[in-house]
């Protein structure tokens, strides 16, 4: 295994260790990401950011110019998966037999409200320094002196209001555990033996829904058909 590092996902605080082309979160998601993929983690976030819905068609597109093989939209789909455990996108259904996802409302809020305290913050900060009263008048030739304010201010000043409760997508224990499932299929590149799949039942996060070995295997053998569905299309 190489050196080890933070994860490349900005919520995750998980280490990563792996070779110059796979690397392994230890955070509890096992998750396998081809180098392409994790090397551009901050270019695929913002791409999401800055779309109403998106599939990892489209990413591939825009992005890396549909250059992507099999195994590395494999990697950028378990990436996906991550987020949506994250609650940082959201997954909208199918459109055309491909997966759609979309940023999250809460984390778009959070985002959004973020900035405002920034702006809010910045704004204060200068009008302190100029003796303004009113910070919604601060002229435009201020604005570069502002940025400057923000490079070298290491904590700005912001609001200690609660952050706003904003309700979120209801994920059902049927579809928590069909991620779940999913991830397995995917980390086992579509197969398993024996002692994979007593490792599998084991797990507290699978026992917990209280599903019979026969429901898990049923469902299991739905994903890996997707799976392969997939890698052969």
């Amino acid at each position: 295994m190489g050196r080890k590092r933070t994860c490349e996902l900005p919520f995750c605080k998980g280490i990563v260790e792996g070779t110059s082309n796979k690397r392994r979160c230890d955070n509890d998601r096992n998750i396998h990401l081809h180098q392409i993929i994790s090397d551009n983690v901050k270019r695929i976030m913002r791409y999401i950011e800055s779309h109403d819905d998106f599939t990892a068609n489209d990413v591939n597109h825009a992005l890396f110019k549909d250059a992507l093989d099999k195994n590395e939209k494999g990697s950028m789909y378990r990436l996906f998966q991550a987020m949506i455990r994250e609650k940082y996108i959201i997954d909208k259904g199918k459109r055309a037999g491909l997966k759609v996802y979309s940023f999250s409302p809460t984390m778009r809020a959070q985002k959004a409200k973020a900035s405002e305290r920034r702006a809010l913050a910045k704004a204060q900060r200068l009008a302190e320094m100029q003796n303004i009263e009113d910070t919604e008048n601060i002229k435009e030739e201020n604005i570069e002196e502002l940025d400057k304010i923000e490079e070298n201010t290491t904590e700005l000043e912001v609001l200690d209001e609660a952050p706003e409760q904003i309700e979120e997508p209801q994920i059902s224990p049927e579809e928590k555990l069909l991620e779940l499932l999913k991830e397995f299929v995917y980390n086992q590149k579509g197969q398993w033996n024996h002692y994979d799949w007593l490792e599998l039942i084991k797990r507290p996060e699978i026992k917990e829904f209280g599903k019979s070995e026969e429901e898990i295997g049923g469902i299991l053998e739905e994903q890996k058909a997707i799976y392969w569905a997939e890698r052969n299309s």
